[in-house]
């Protein structure tokens, strides 16, 4: 397993990230991970030849106060920093979720310095749909606190109140249910819930569908035709409005596609691979 390193920045919060790569071919241009809305680095566990991190406040990453404002621009910044830090100059990109709407930021104001090469948004968005999943979670975040589960069973529990395909496809894949519920319980405590409320927000307030005509790299998109957290229609529109896009529509998946469609890794792997470029093995969970 990777070693955990840290990166301090100018502020003081500290950005915790794991390198993986392969033990024969090293390739020039690595691919950037990008975690969802309280998304740790685990999630990602399983990808080779990666660069992946835990967005500020969440995981091993810090803050300097949990009362800090957080925008979908500043951890498009982190990211940036962590890549110069590294002294990376060409990389690919891998947003999921919440990351897909950080990674088309990074896409639209990278420096003059770095070159982006291919662009990958899973199950993501430009704007976040303001539809009924929408009212849900922006009542759940307007709580004071969140009760987290204790144990696995526990947390397999309010697994069962997701999505309905993703609780009956945990149900049918056993092993990954396992799997899944236990990264989710053993690092709960490492997701505070005020960081969150703060990525919630940052959500809430972008809209990037005007500038992503801007948006010139190779863009692979991949989207659960059964996803209710963010529709397909989301991932439609960045079709649309991104000039060079190839889109894979996932049949009878929902917003979990790391979980539910590991068969992606093949889409992803041929996508980076057209040329010499990161290589992606499936996902842990």
């Amino acid at each position: 397993m990777s070693e955990t390193h840290f990166f301090e920045q100018k502020d003081g919060s500290k950005i915790a990230y794991r390198i993986f790569e392969p033990e024969t071919i090293k390739n020039e241009i690595p691919l950037v991970l990008i975690m969802g809305l309280g998304g740790t680095k685990e999630t990602f566990m399983g990808y080779e030849e990666v660069i992946v991190f835990d967005n500020r406040g969440i995981g091993e990453s810090t803050v300097v106060s949990l009362s800090d404002p957080i925008t979908i621009e500043l951890m498009a910044q982190d990211t940036i920093e962590l890549i110069k830090h590294l002294g990376i100059k060409k990389f690919n990109l891998f947003g999921g979720s919440m990351g897909g709407n950080i990674a088309l930021c990074i896409a639209l104001n990278i420096p003059s310095d770095l070159k982006l090469e291919k662009l990958i948004i899973g199950c993501g968005f430009a704007r976040f749909p303001t539809g009924e999943k929408f009212q849900e979670a922006d009542k759940y975040f307007s709580l004071p606190e969140m009760s987290r589960p204790k144990t696995i069973q526990e947390q397999k529990d309010m697994l069962l109140k997701s999505e309905k395909n993703f609780a009956d496809y945990l149900l049918e894949h056993p092993d990954k249910f396992d799997k899944v519920a236990e990264h989710l319980a053993n690092t709960n405590d490492s997701r505070p819930f005020e960081i969150y409320k703060s990525q919630w927000e940052a959500i809430k307030k972008t809209d990037l569908i005007s500038r992503l005509h801007m948006i010139k790299v190779p863009t692979l998109i991949i989207h659960g035709e059964a996803d209710e957290v963010v529709p397909i229609q989301a991932a439609e529109l960045l079709d649309r409005e991104i000039p060079n896009t190839q889109f894979y529509r996932i049949p009878n998946v929902g917003h979990s596609i790391y979980v539910m469609a590991p068969e992606s890794t093949i889409i992803i792997n041929e996508f980076l691979n057209k040329e010499i470029t990161a290589r992606v093995i499936s996902c842990l969970i």
